[in-house]
């Protein structure tokens, strides 16, 4: 058992190093598409395109969230269960598309950003794309076809961003924010289909919508608790500062989020996939969980750490002067990160054995204590949004140490071993490198970046040898046999 859980691991860690390449283009594409739009729009611009994205976001959410999980964890998967999914989704997607041409014109109305009544209808057709996307990435997960994921993100990203920034350059610079997201949208679902070699077409069957509609709703709820927390930061900061401070806000989002969001999508898919093959024997699945968990926990907490410690030298560099005010936020959003990522392996873990009741309970309790916090810090100024996010972070990750050991046979205490070492350890190396990013700022932002990000590189490898040297063995021999095997 123990020999299959590791294999596990290795086999995870190789994937997650391989997707690592794709995430991290895709990071490399929004970053630089950042430091050229940002130094083209104003903070306003950001601001307003924030407002009608969010909305969209949390609209694609009834469109393709109900299904993803919900195909990709179905024991007998029929093609016609793909059908009936696009056809729920798109009829979906039309209704709401239908609202969103009233809704943007009362959102305009509301901040007094006529421009809203157009970008939200044109940006929600963004929808059909995700949901058509979401529905190929779980057949793509049946299939353990990460690589034609991994492709399509890749590619539909560079054309995407690509459009875009030809749309800046032309001078319309809202519209090049909001095509950011459409054209990566299209590009993606086409690319992802062509890879997969199987055209998915709407066909309405309600009983094969019934099959998918108990987990179907979990997820949903999980993932729309999840952005509905984007839309409560944006819409408060928004009515609270106004759309100037939220394009602030958004300046932090972008520097953190992409990474946020590629490490937990390739955590989460890669990791389910063995927690799945698993979920029907017990011990089995604790003990994937446990080594899949720690291993990845030691990965991910020290990528978000070290964003923190440099995020005010980076934001800078990348986003260029005027921009300070987001580089605090910017500090927040990645301490919430290394917070609360590792953490939600063990609700991967829950939910492939059948449980996702459970990530919607944590993305509620994150959701609520992120609005409490936003509401009773509020005089802080925009950090309150940094603050409340780190808040509602660690709600989600208390709670995947505090639940029941029986829900997976790994009791409280072994969650807390698994990720307290890898929090302490990142946060020593974070404090070293802040403390150098102090002393080396004077001599320019860029000159800080470049000497803190290798000196953090090898703080961190010093500090697993002294004190998690059981942990540094395993990641290395599981990366030296991924290697072997890719070889």
């Amino acid at each position: 058992m123990a020999r299959k859980a590791r294999s596990g691991g290795l086999r995870v860690l190789g994937w997650v190093g391989w997707a690592g390449a794709d995430a991290g283009g895709r990071i490399l594409l929004l970053t630089l598409s950042t430091a050229v739009l940002s130094r083209m729009l104003s903070p306003r611009d950001f601001g307003v395109t924030a407002l009608v994205l969010t909305v969209v976001a949390v609209m694609s959410v009834f469109v393709g969230a109900p299904f993803e999980e919900a195909l990709a964890q179905r024991k007998a998967l029929r093609r016609k269960h793909l059908e009936a999914a696009l056809a729920a989704s798109w009829a979906t997607g039309l209704a709401l598309l239908a609202l969103s041409i009233p809704g943007g014109m009362a959102l305009g109305a509301f901040y007094d950003e006529p421009e809203i009544g157009w970008l939200l209808p044109v940006a929600a057709i963004a929808m059909f794309f995700s949901g058509h996307s979401d529905i190929a990435t779980a057949l793509a997960r049946r299939r353990r076809r990460f690589n034609d994921v991994a492709f399509a993100n890749l590619a539909g990203h560079a054309i995407g961003i690509s459009i875009a920034l030809a749309i800046a350059f032309a001078g319309a610079g809202l519209w090049a924010l909001i095509s950011v997201r459409l054209a990566v949208m299209i590009a993606r679902a086409f690319l992802l289909q062509w890879r997969l070699g199987v055209v998915i077409l709407p066909r309405w069957s309600t009983p094969h919508l019934r099959d998918l509609s108990r987990f179907a709703g979990f997820s949903f709820l999980d993932r729309l608790a999840d952005n509905l927390i984007y839309l409560a930061f944006n819409n408060m900061v928004g009515a609270v500062y106004g759309v100037t401070t939220l394009g602030y806000v958004n300046m932090a989002m972008r520097l953190i989020e992409p990474i946020r969001g590629a490490v937990t999508s390739t955590a989460h898919n890669v990791s389910f996939s063995f927690f799945a093959a698993a979920a029907h024997d017990h011990v089995r699945l604790k003990e994937s969980a446990e080594t899949i968990a720690s291993q990845t926990a030691f990965l991910i907490a020290p990528i978000f750490v070290g964003l923190a410690a440099v995020a005010p030298v980076l934001l800078p560099v990348v986003a260029g002067p005027g921009w300070e005010p987001a580089s605090h936020i910017a500090v927040c959003l990645a301490i919430g990160g290394a917070i609360s990522l590792p953490a939600r392996l063990f609700y991967t873990a829950l939910s492939a054995k059948a449980r996702p009741e459970f990530g919607l309970l944590a993305s509620v309790l994150g959701f609520v204590a992120t609005v409490i916090a936003l509401i009773v810090d509020s005089s802080l100024g925009p950090i309150s949004v940094g603050i409340a996010r780190i808040v509602g972070d660690s709600a989600q990750a208390g709670l995947a140490i505090a639940l029941p050991a029986a829900l997976l046979g790994w009791s409280r205490i072994d969650r807390l071993r698994a990720f307290l070492p890898p929090w302490a350890l990142a946060g020593a190396m974070g404090v070293v490198v802040w403390g150098a990013i102090a002393v080396l700022q004077p001599h320019g932002d860029a000159v800080a970046l470049a000497i803190a990000v290798p000196l953090g590189v090898a703080v961190y490898a010093l500090l697993l040898r002294l004190f998690a040297r059981n942990a540094l063995a395993a990641l290395l021999g599981s990366l030296r046999e991924a290697e072997a095997v890719r070889l």
